[in-house]
């Protein structure tokens, strides 16, 4: 027994606590709205190893960033210095403070749509290394002068993590700003070259090897797709120079150097050939994302206050094109008297229409009103005992909407227990009208037949009071 409890507790040790990252189903993010829940992806099956961990944005709609609330125990990798409003990050820290703080990823997003895929990876965290969440690549700076040929042949026999290095290729602004945050130094050699022709100038290595990407000096003829960041007046070819660097002078250009150790301070490897970190093939190193959805996702929600019925209000939303109503859709609201629309359009005017079949009047309705109207100087009465005290009694007994609670009203309530003239009409209110009613100004508070719901980019609310004409005693009317 004791051989088998050992043999399972490999068995599971070995397949139940694999070292992987997961990720969280998509979501869609409305526009224009911060500290969205990114939420979801966990880190598994480390112990108390310092990891590296990179959160990376690709390709997102401008003006969408992400933020990190919770950052206890975290520490920046080279380069970065904020948890908010960032595209791109990495950090070190153990798989519990990790996992806090991708608990409390939020998405911030701009008036742009579109699609976005959040990154995370993670490696047990190696020296002298920089990780770029975008593209999913490591690089590592080599400090000291050196020829550009020396540069790019020794990038070639370095290995990191399963892969080959080669003498980095900047193929983005994204990498540009990457490299400029994270290589110390400046003049650095990057593989682009026009040796091959005069003002010709390719990428030299990496999997871009061979592509065009300018023709001509002092700015040329960009190749279009491809990216370049020449300095002003670059390349000049000035006494033959066929070879590139980035931050020339301590700025994040290029310009054209002749094959000589002594204007540089060092070079970078780069290590990676893919440009979706989902499909990096490094050992020891794992990553999940996922791909979300940025659009306009306005809502209309509210409630309608209700006690328990024997049946539900509607409500009916209406979009108002050129002055007329075109359906959207009608919904009964929910038993807690809520309810929730999905907006189709930005920039426009819906209209919202209640309806509520029930009617609640009964005998007790009528001894109310019949009781209260030996008071003929109602309104405004001010003596004290009056069979109604509900400020809302008033309003649902003047059955015939003359501003006056008298015996017309006690016997339309009759005619309505009696089946010979039914009350139907239910009196609709924005919550503070309907809130605002007294005894003494009832006759002066309108309801209204539909509610006017201007959307422009962000969810709107709209809540609504009522009560039936009639329904005296108040028993189905909003609280």
């Amino acid at each position: 027994m004791r051989i088998l409890i050992t043999i399972l507790f490999l068995f599971f040790s070995f397949f139940g606590f694999s070292q992987s990252v997961s990720a969280p189903v998509s979501r869609t993010y409305q526009i224009n709205t911060s500290g969205q829940d990114a939420s979801g992806f966990v880190i598994n099956g480390f112990n108390s190893e310092t990891l590296l961990t990179s959160i990376g944005l690709i390709n997102p709609p401008a003006g969408t960033t992400f933020s990190i609330t919770t950052t206890t125990g975290l520490t920046f990798a080279s380069g970065y210095s904020t948890w908010s409003n960032i595209t791109r990050i990495s950090f070190t820290g153990t798989m519990t403070n990790v996992n806090n703080a991708l608990a409390s990823l939020k998405i911030n997003t701009g008036s742009s749509t579109g699609n976005v895929q959040i990154s995370v990876s993670t490696t047990i965290n190696p020296t002298g290394y920089y990780y770029n969440a975008t593209n999913g690549h490591f690089y590592r700076p080599i400090s000291g002068s050196s020829t550009y040929t020396a540069a790019k042949n020794n990038s070639t026999t370095q290995t990191f993590k399963g892969q080959t290095g080669y003498l980095v290729t900047i193929t983005s602004q994204d990498e540009q700003n990457f490299i400029g945050a994270n290589v110390p130094g400046n003049n650095i050699w990057i593989a682009l070259s026009d040796r091959l022709q005069e003002g010709y100038w390719r990428v030299d290595a990496g999997p871009e090897n061979g592509t065009l990407i300018n023709i001509g000096n002092y700015n040329g003829n960009p190749q279009s797709g491809t990216y370049q960041n020449w300095c002003g007046g670059e390349p000049n070819d000035a006494g033959g120079e066929d070879y590139a660097v980035t931050k020339w002078g301590g700025g994040n250009c290029w310009n054209d150097l002749p094959d000589g150790a002594g204007w540089t301070s060092g070079y970078v490897v780069e290590f990676g050939t893919w440009s979706n970190p989902q499909d990096a093939t490094f050992t020891g190193f794992y990553a999940a994302n996922t791909t979300n959805t940025v659009a306009i996702t306005n809502t209309l929600t509210g409630t309608i206050s209700i006690p328990s019925l024997s049946s539900l209000p509607t409500v009916t939303l209406y979009r108002i094109i050129n002055g007329s109503d075109v359906l959207i859709e009608t919904k009964t609201v929910s038993l807690t008297g809520t309810y929730s629309f999905t907006l189709p359009s930005q920039n426009t005017t819906y209209k919202l229409v209640p309806s509520l079949s029930i009617q609640g009047i009964n005998n007790t309705d009528f001894n109310l009103v019949f009781d209260e109207s030996k008071n003929i100087n109602t309104p405004p009465n001010t003596q004290s005992g009056l069979v109604m005290t509900g400020t809302k009694q008033w309003k649902a007994s003047d059955v015939n909407e003359d501003g006056v609670v008298n015996m017309a009203d006690a016997y339309l309530v009759a005619a309505h227990i009696t089946n010979f003239r039914p009350i139907t009409k239910v009196l609709w209110f924005q919550p503070s009208s309907y809130d605002s009613i007294t005894k003494n100004n009832f006759s002066s508070i309108s309801p209204v037949t539909f509610f006017t719901i201007s959307v422009t980019t962000s969810n709107v609310t709209q809540n609504i009071k009522y009560c039936i004409l009639g329904d005296v005693n108040l028993s189905h009317s909003s609280q």
